[in-house]
């Protein structure tokens, strides 16, 4: 397990940009990628929200994603951290809520960690 949660920061370290306002289809790292857009509410505050699928083989559980806020020269003003909500089955997705301080430019979406879900 530590092995698939090394691999899981390793992968995490790939990041994306994605535009305001617009979904986008986009990698997330290794074996994943996004679609994610400011809440169009903004009920709670700035957040970024979306969908993160996963394209392994294998479900994963315990997923957490980072979105950076970027202004226009490309420096982070913003970040937040969230889990993404229950397990991202094999081929699957699943739905994440990220709030950050506020909205940005441009944005960086990873996947921080994640452990592989495994049943013997």
């Amino acid at each position: 397990m530590a092995a698939g949660v090394a691999v899981g920061a390793l992968s995490g370290l790939l990041l994306v940009m994605a535009c305001v306002g617009a979904q986008q289809t986009l990698p997330a790292g290794e074996g994943f990628r996004a679609e994610a857009e400011p809440d169009p509410l903004g009920r709670r505050g700035p957040a970024i929200v979306g969908w993160l699928y996963n394209e392994r083989d294998v479900t994963v559980t315990n997923v957490r994603v980072r979105v950076e806020g970027l202004d226009g020269a490309g420096q982070t003003v913003a970040s937040g951290e969230a889990y993404v909500y229950g397990n991202v089955p094999a081929r699957g997705r699943a739905y994440f809520f990220v709030p950050v301080p506020r909205y940005a430019d441009t944005y960086r979406i990873s996947v921080v960690r994640f452990d592989r879900l495994e049943m013997r």
